[in-house]
């Protein structure tokens, strides 16, 4: 019954609602005779709630599932890593929108941006510091996280809602829901290898090509004229090619892509890709890396 295929879905009065922020604004207009408004009585206040829920359901919401979804997208993002950090970037946004008096996030009174979003911030607060280390306070910003805790504490049905969330997430934690989605439970503990030195630039390197996910550089027992070694700067788990899951996908097209690149910029012509998989297949260092052969004639078939 939604065009979407999603949840949720109101089916009242006749008329069949998609989309939450639509569902919960007839349901105040329905029942507003019930309860809190959750609409201020100044104009700027309601903007200023608005607004938030606009920022949250656009911007947050879309990419949330970077938390907790197995595979990407997230959103527009193709790497978890890349849709963690906008998403940290959106609750500094966020923060910046919120009323800096309060106490509720659209000022003295309280507006449906609080109940909008209250619920996302205990599903963050709980999954982000599996993800890393966190300071979740300075993540969430002061203005957010002040009134993140007043509302857990001064108004008892946010209260409730915050018991039965995050008891439902620990729930899940125990059943070993988290368990294989890479950076929360699945985490990359082999050992560091000469390449992280070389990314730290503690041991030096000739570079050809650097941006914030790769680093090309010149091997130092080249097997040809043109010997470049392409790595993911972050490793991410990936000590061999086999143990490439579909969160690596974006990273792994993004080394191919800068291959292309490098190859163009350097006018190598013809060159030879090579992946040793394992050290049957001659890899020695435990960081994926790229082989990119040129300047030679190859034979066929290689080894």
């Amino acid at each position: 019954m939604n065009p979407q295929g999603k949840m949720p879905l109101l089916v009242a009065d006749e008329i069949t609602l998609p989309e939450s922020d639509t569902i919960s604004r007839y349901l105040l207009d329905r029942f507003s005779d019930v309860g809190p408004s959750f609409m201020p009585s100044s104009a700027s206040a309601r903007a200023r709630s608005d607004l938030l829920c606009r920022l949250h359901d656009m911007y947050i919401t879309s990419i949330q599932g970077c938390l907790y979804k197995a595979t990407p997208p997230f959103g527009i993002f193709g790497s978890r890593l890349d849709a963690i950090a906008e998403l940290k970037r959106q609750l500094r946004v966020l923060n910046d929108a919120v009323d800096a008096e309060g106490p509720y996030l659209a000022g003295a009174e309280l507006s449906l941006a609080d109940a909008t979003v209250f619920p996302t911030l205990v599903f963050v607060t709980h999954m982000l510091p599996l993800y890393e280390d966190i300071d979740l306070a300075g993540v969430l910003g002061p203005r957010v996280n002040t009134w993140y805790m007043h509302m857990q504490t001064a108004d008892a049905e946010f209260k409730r809602v915050h018991q039965e969330i995050k008891s439902a997430l620990v729930g899940w934690g125990d059943k070993g829901r988290w368990n294989k989605i890479l950076h929360a439970g699945a985490k990359d503990s082999a050992d560091p290898t000469i390449f992280d030195k070389i990314v730290a630039k503690e041991i030096p390197s000739t570079v050809v090509f650097e941006d914030d996910k790769v680093l090309v550089f010149k091997d130092i027992n080249p097997v040809a004229p043109t010997h470049l070694l392409v790595i993911p700067k972050n490793r991410e788990g990936l000590t061999h090619l086999h143990k490439a899951e579909p969160d690596h996908a974006s990273l792994l097209g993004h080394m191919m892509t800068t291959v292309a690149k490098v190859a163009r910029e350097q006018d190598l012509g013809d060159y030879r890709l090579v992946v040793n998989d394992g050290p049957n297949a001659g890899q020695e260092v435990f960081h994926l890396h790229l082989h990119v052969l040129a300047g030679r004639a190859m034979t066929w078939p290689p080894g």
